[in-house]
């Protein structure tokens, strides 16, 4: 189909550019007349900017705007609402706001298939990456019941508590992860460049060396002389794993060993059942029907045994049971999760009590990175001084050895 670019005044007399598919000249002329727009120019693109326009389009659709920006948009799309400001308008005036510019092309791309008559939610399918399918189904039933206001304020709250819960994951982890650096560091330095010296040394004056030594000249020389096959067995171990992972078996294995592995096995699934929670509340108190809602929250989850649990109680639904009982008889879910649903079922609170059952169990996330850090950075210190007392005592004893033959 013909892309044609366009210079149109509209009825308010705003002028208005832009570039669309059409059949046709004529077709796209007739459009704009019957809209009782004023043509001013249009003109067919070229196969070669026919082509750069397509292309930039498409590598747009497919380019992951960060979470915080689309959160910090979308409250301030809701606060223009607020002042009843036009959704066109408002959409128009954050795209100028933006620093980031696959998100600020994006909104005006949104805006001019909004303009073409196009409704919000409808235009911003078609950029996955930067609007997923949770924004655009509550965009949707936001405009069907007229309330896109509240919707986009849901959603700024939502997408915030998700930046907010991502971010104390990251700062949690952040000075464990410096400490593991610097310890690889400071270990690879002594192999490659001090134990290698020290044994020449050893070799030199021809002595029998302790245990522990030969240990260490080993494992020393193994890294410093056979470094790249390392590198291979290493990468080797990777790729098999990846393939491992890309398996149904592999796949399953490995999401059920991130849910139940010792201590950060309860914190996978306390995150995942946070995020379920948290997304199926947001969703169902803007107005979108359950089995939809829960298809939804399904691929937001971020752990495969737990999304099957979802899509085989969405299933049961469908036939008429609750949503309580197939999370029970899936047995993944807590009972105090459980309860709570069974209870907001009951009660017609269902929204509410995901609501404070999400807020529980990002709190208690929160708890337990804190004790995660406070138990891990004395570990790995402890660990580190270890590995570096070992190679000191390996070091030492021969010298210590080799002054008494001397003496």
């Amino acid at each position: 189909m013909p892309l044609y670019s366009y210079k149109v005044i509209d009825r308010s007399g705003r002028e208005k550019r832009g570039v669309v598919e059409a059949d046709s000249r004529a077709a796209l002329k007739g459009r704009f007349q019957a809209e009782g727009w004023f043509v001013v120019e249009l003109s067919e693109k070229s196969s070669s900017e026919r082509f750069s326009s397509l292309k930039k389009i498409l590598a747009l659709r497919h380019r992951r705007a960060p979470l915080d920006e689309i959160a910090a948009m979308t409250r301030l799309l809701a606060t223009l609402q607020r002042a009843q400001i036009p959704l066109v308008e408002a959409i128009a005036a954050v795209a100028q706001q933006q620093e980031h510019p696959r998100l600020r092309e994006v909104l005006l791309l949104v805006k001019t298939k909004m303009q073409e008559g196009y409704s919000f939610s409808r235009a911003a399918r078609d950029f996955p990456d930067v609007f997923s399918p949770l924004y655009c189904n509550m965009l949707a039933a936001g405009e069907e019941s007229g309330a896109t206001e509240a919707v986009l304020q849901r959603l700024a709250d939502f997408l915030e508590a998700q930046v907010d819960l991502y971010n104390r994951v990251r700062s949690a982890m952040t000075y464990p992860i410096i400490l593991l650096v610097v310890a690889v560091l400071v270990i690879s330095l002594l192999f490659t460049v001090v134990v290698p010296k020290l044994s020449q040394m050893f070799e030199d004056v021809n002595m029998v060396l302790p245990l522990q030594t030969r240990i260490l000249i080993g494992v020393s020389t193994i890294v410093h002389d056979w470094w790249w096959l390392v590198l291979i067995l290493a990468a080797g171990a990777y790729a098999g794993f990846r393939s491992w992972r890309r398996t149904d078996a592999g796949d399953l294995r490995w999401n059920r060993f991130l849910i139940t592995m010792p201590i950060f096995g309860r914190i996978n699934r306390m995150v995942a059942i946070a995020r379920f929670a948290k997304t199926l509340a947001t969703l169902l108190s803007s107005g979108v029907p359950i089995l939809t809602a829960l298809d939804i929250v399904r691929k937001v989850i971020g752990n495969r045994i737990i999304e099957e649990a979802v899509a085989l109680t969405r299933e049961n639904i469908k036939e008429g049971e609750s949503i309580a009982v197939p999370l029970k008889r899936s047995g993944e879910f807590p009972p105090i999760v459980i309860q709570m649903i069974a209870i907001g079922e009951k009660s017609g609170e269902l929204e509410s009590m995901l609501e404070t059952l999400a807020g529980s169990y990002e709190k208690e996330v929160g708890y337990a990175l804190q004790r995660l850090t406070a138990m891990i950075n004395p570990i790995m210190i402890v660990f580190l001084a270890l590995v570096v007392g070992f190679i000191v005592f390996a070091v030492v004893m021969p010298i210590l050895k080799l002054n008494e033959a001397v003496g």
